[in-house]
């Protein structure tokens, strides 16, 4: 029979191993906070979104708190202290997590996948030309293999075919991301990227799927086997059988969590937190707490979807709704805009929990945008007009007393 655990202790366990369970710290976050939030996630998620910032800018605030936002970027790209490639999505990965890649970069230098084999056909006369650039002239962004007469296409779909070409060799480990311009890639070739004594060691796919499993679950807390896979979107054959493999060696333990209907997983000797005493936080849409929706409601009864893509008459919520975490809970969401030119954190609109104390998620909301605001260097908060009028009311009155 698997140990049991409550939901209030399951939500704990998720909290602690996201970072997301710790008093916030006194001081300034300096770069060796952020290299251990990087290596407790083990895959920040990557999005050109930046209605209110990166999402991993986000994602660190919410666990580092303040800190000099440029410095992540001079972990990854100058110290070498991480990578860019794919996880559960197009990621920030710790540089030691390489050799995990290799097994994937492998295969998809052998077999790409979907549209990319008629792309790669067309285009395989420029596979040359293209590495010989780089090998030549460094680093080099998809923007420097414009057409001469200067024209691009417009729509994030429909790249020129040097870029798919640049995508296709970073897909297969021949190139990597040297740093970002403008947020736009810039690819050098992987020997000049790695940096000097990693790991380069190939496993094989089933060691590789059986490693990010057990990295999935240290990340997690505790999941179920669709979790596990979905951290790092390992293939179902694959993640099957690192599952198993986990069990049947005793490096994970099975559980039952009081109203989840599928067993779940965690690290032998996994310790339950008392409590929770994180700071109130607005979470990226991309966050990995909430990577998987059907989890996130599973785990906090909160059911979550992302209206960038719904046209505005459909939208519910709102364009780019980030969650309100507070006390453990998600109590409200929130549709913000960082206003930069005026210098403002604007809320166009907030929705409280219906299970939720309507003064506490509002007093959670206001020290959660206040805390981001400060982050992000704007001079306050403001409420939007799609916001009902009683409801800005209150949340201005504790903006007021949250605020500096």
């Amino acid at each position: 029979m698997p140990d049991p655990l409550s939901l209030d202790q399951a939500r704990r366990i998720a909290l602690a191993a996201q970072g997301l369970a710790a008093p916030a710290r006194a001081v300034t976050a300096g770069p060796a906070t952020l290299r251990a939030a990087l290596l407790r996630l083990g895959a920040i998620q990557i999005d050109s979104i930046n209605v209110v910032a990166r999402s991993h800018e986000l994602v660190l605030a919410a666990r580092a708190g303040p800190h000099d936002r440029a410095a992540f970027d001079r972990l990854v790209y100058r110290r070498r202290a991480g990578l860019e490639y794919w996880a559960h999505a197009a990621s920030f990965l710790p540089m030691d997590r390489y050799r995990l890649c290799l097994p994937r970069m492998r295969r998809l230098a052998t077999a790409t996948r979907g549209w990319w084999v008629d792309i790669r056909s067309r285009n395989q006369h420029l596979y040359g030309p293209v590495l010989d650039r780089i090998r030549a002239e460094g680093p080099l962004a998809a923007s420097a293999f414009r057409e001469p007469d200067g024209l691009r296409r417009g729509s994030w779909w429909d790249w020129a075919p040097a870029k798919h070409v640049l995508e296709d060799l970073f897909d297969q480990g021949t190139l990597l991301v040297h740093d970002r311009v403008n947020f736009e890639r810039r690819y050098d070739l992987a020997e000049r990227i790695l940096p000097p004594g990693v790991d380069t060691t190939e496993p094989t796919a089933a060691e590789a799927a059986l490693e990010l499993t057990l990295l999935g679950a240290g990340a997690l807390g505790v999941g179920t086997a669709a979790d596990l896979a979905d951290y790092h979107r390992l293939r179902p054959a694959e993640a099957k059988a690192a599952l198993a493999e986990a069990v049947a060696a005793g490096l994970l333990q099975e559980v039952a969590v009081a109203g989840w209907t599928r067993p779940a997983y965690l690290l032998p000797g996994t310790r339950v937190p008392r409590r929770v005493a994180h700071p109130p936080v607005l979470l990226s849409p991309f966050d990995s707490l909430i990577w998987s929706r059907e989890r996130t409601e599973r785990l906090f009864g909160f059911r979550y979807r992302l209206e960038v893509y719904v046209p505005a008459a459909r939208r519910v919520h709102g364009y780019y709704t980030m969650p309100v975490l507070a006390s453990g809970r998600l109590v409200a969401r929130v549709d913000p805009k960082h206003d930069r030119q005026a210098g403002r954190l604007l809320l166009r609109n907030l929705l409280l929990e219906p299970a939720v104390d309507p003064a506490e998620a509002v007093a959670a909301t206001a020290a959660a945008a206040n805390r981001l605001a400060a982050h992000l260097g704007a001079d306050g908060v403001e409420t939007g007009d799609a916001m009902p009028a009683a409801l800005a009311k209150e949340l201005r009155v504790a903006l007021g007393a949250n605020g500096p």
